[in-house]
C-alpha cells in the first residue's frame, strides 16, 4: 500500500481503469476526508454529506473505466460534491414548499436548470453589490478554494484585509439569500 500512497492520482486513475481496488482505496483516504472537511465547516449536515461523498466515490468507482479522461481529481470531486448537495437542497426545498402547500409553478422549464439558473441570476446580482475588492476576495476563496493566507499572497494585502472584505461579502451574501433558508445560502455561498 505504501507504493501506491507515492503515486499521484493519474496513475491511481489508470490503475483503477483496469479494476485495481488498491489504487480506490488509496483515492478514497487521499481525497475522503478532506472534501468531508471543507463541506462540512460550511454545509453543517453530517449525516447528509457522508451520505453524499459515499455516492460520489461509488459512482466513480462504478465509472472506472472512464477515468483516465479525468485530469484533476481534486477538481472533479469538488464539482460532483457541490453538484449533488445543490441537488439535495433543491429536492429539499421542493419537499418544504410542498409541506406548507405553497404552489409550485410547473413548467417544461423546472428542472434542475432552471432552479440553478435562478440560483445563478441571484449570486451574480449578490457579487455586484460587492466591492471589487470584496467579489474578488470572495471569489477566490469560494470559486478556487483558496485559504486566507493564499489569497492575501495573490493579491498583496494582510490577511486581516482578507477576513474583513471575507465578512463584508458573507454578510452581504446571507442577506440576499436569507429568502431561501439557511442550507441553500450556505450552499450558494460555498459551491458556487
Amino acid at each position: 500500500m505504501t507504493e501506491y500512497i507515492a503515486l499521484q492520482d493519474e496513475a491511481l486513475l489508470a490503475l483503477l481503469a483496469n479494476n485495481d481496488n488498491k489504487a480506490f482505496e488509496t483515492l478514497y483516504q487521499r481525497h475522503a476526508a478532506a472534501l468531508y472537511s471543507h463541506a462540512c465547516k460550511k454545509f453543517p449536515v453530517p449525516h447528509l454529506l457522508e451520505d453524499i461523498l459515499q455516492d460520489i466515490f461509488i459512482t466513480l468507482y462504478k465509472k472506472r473505466a472512464a477515468l483516465p479522461e479525468i485530469k484533476n481529481l481534486s477538481a472533479y470531486l469538488h464539482s460532483a460534491l457541490r453538484n449533488r448537495i445543490l441537488n439535495e437542497l433543491r429536492n429539499s426545498l421542493l419537499h418544504q414548499q410542498h409541506h406548507q402547500h405553497l404552489p409550485i409553478e410547473k413548467t417544461a422549464e423546472t428542472d434542475n436548470t432552471y432552479d440553478y439558473k435562478l440560483l445563478e441570476k441571484r449570486f451574480v446580482l449578490a457579487l455586484d453589490k460587492l466591492t471589487e475588492r470584496s467579489r474578488e476576495v470572495f471569489l477566490l476563496s469560494r470559486r478556487d478554494h483558496l485559504s486566507n493566507k493564499e489569497i492575501a499572497q495573490r493579491l498583496g494585502i494582510s490577511v486581516k484585509a482578507v477576513e474583513k472584505h471575507m465578512g463584508k461579502s458573507l454578510q452581504v451574501m446571507r442577506q440576499e439569500f436569507k429568502d431561501y433558508g439557511l442550507l441553500l445560502a450556505l450552499s450558494v455561498i460555498f459551491y458556487h
